[in-house]
């Protein structure tokens, strides 16, 4: 809810509290007597500029009130004002206070101009027939009304400002969630098509087939190895985030069939304390996608193992590994990269980064709260 207000929704705003306060506030101050047409037509010199002023004025204490806001959901967070909180609650009185005082103040200074050129250029207005005469403590009084107005006008500004972003908020985070519902399906297509494909399975099979007579014991525990990857798969592909610790359990089931192909020439470095992997989650998948592509854009020997090390530095996920590119290198669509970008842009302000430093190329996941 830390997103400001447009131009166009603070004068929408300021427009309201026009149509709502004026008539309340022209029936306030004018005399019983003079609430005739005549009368009406006679003050509307005096009364359009009013009206013109107070729209002005209203649309700049919105936009004042629009940055406290901001300034207060940055402080202390988005929900501070929406809940019965009594700072908030204090906080939003004084406010309103302070604005109402400034309004008046700015504001008669402005009216009493506006009378007074009114009266020079419209003579009849100086025409005040005795039996119309207001005294002066009904003058004090309709002060006192207009004062207490004029709170009320800001605190009408203050919630309707906090009603119209919240609106904008229901419909970013509406927004966000069709987005995040086509990003899902995408991001199935993929891990079907790319991550986890037929010929992954194809080939665990025939390592599997190799193995059977050789090692028993070995090929027990990569049957479980092989099942705990496609269950990962089938139960949490649907999830926007999964907590960072599964993501990295899964990961070694992976890693472990690959190092059981490779032999020597593949090894995967886990760097992330305990803690974090409870604290903190991760978009599904991710990681998987990241090795697979390290397995498939680079060579690998048992003199010049392909080193992939995943760790944890400044609040983001690193994964890394060493530059060593193919003869005949495979062609890169890089849309598994940019699917990884896009589902963390629904889920983070935080961007993913990628690219190549020196002999390494490194990703950047956020890690997720």
């Amino acid at each position: 809810m830390t997103n400001r207000l447009t131009s166009r929704q603070k004068w929408q705003l300021a427009i309201q509290l026009l149509l709502l306060y004026s008539p309340l506030l022209l029936y306030v101050n004018l005399p019983e007597k003079a609430r005739t047409v005549s009368s009406l037509i006679h003050i509307l010199p005096v009364f359009l500029p009013f009206t013109l002023v107070a729209l002005v004025l209203y649309f700049l204490w919105i936009s004042v009130t629009d940055w406290i806001q901001h300034l207060l959901f940055s402080r202390f967070g988005v929900d501070f004002l929406l809940g019965f909180n009594w700072l908030a609650l204090l906080l939003t009185f004084l406010i309103s206070l302070i604005l109402s005082i400034l309004y008046i103040l700015v504001f008669q200074q402005i009216l009493h101009l506006i009378i007074s050129f009114a009266f020079q250029v419209w003579p009849i207005l100086q025409t005040k027939p005795t039996d119309q005469s207001i005294s002066p403590e009904v003058l004090v009084y309709i002060k006192r009304v207009n004062n207490g107005f004029s709170v009320v006008i800001m605190l009408s500004a203050f919630y309707l400002t906090i009603i119209a972003r919240s609106y904008l908020q229901l419909k970013d985070v509406q927004l966000k969630a069709e987005q995040l519902e086509k990003e899902a399906a995408l991001s199935q297509f993929e891990a079907l098509k790319h991550q986890l494909s037929p010929h992954f399975l194809f080939n665990s099979l025939s390592i599997l087939t190799s193995m059977v007579h050789e090692d028993a014991d070995l090929s027990e525990q990569f049957v479980k190895q092989l099942a705990k990857v496609y269950r990962y798969i089938l139960e949490q592909r649907d999830q926007a985030t999964v907590l960072l610790k599964t993501e990295l359990d899964f990961i070694q089931s992976y890693t472990f069939l690959l190092h059981i192909r490779f032999e020597n020439k593949f090894k995967v470095t886990l760097d992330v304390p305990p803690d974090i992997q409870q604290q903190y989650r991760i978009a599904p998948l991710s990681l998987q996608l990241l090795v697979e592509n390290a397995v498939k854009h680079n060579r690998m020997s048992v003199r010049e193992p392909l080193l992939v090390h995943i760790y944890v530095q400044d609040g983001y996920l690193w994964i890394a590994n060493q530059v060593q590119a193919r003869d005949q290198p495979d062609a890169s669509t890089g849309i598994g990269l940019s699917n990884i970008a896009n589902r963390y842009k629904l889920l983070t302000d935080r961007a993913v980064w990628y690219g190549g430093q020196a002999d390494k190329f490194l990703v950047k996941l956020p890690l997720l709260s």
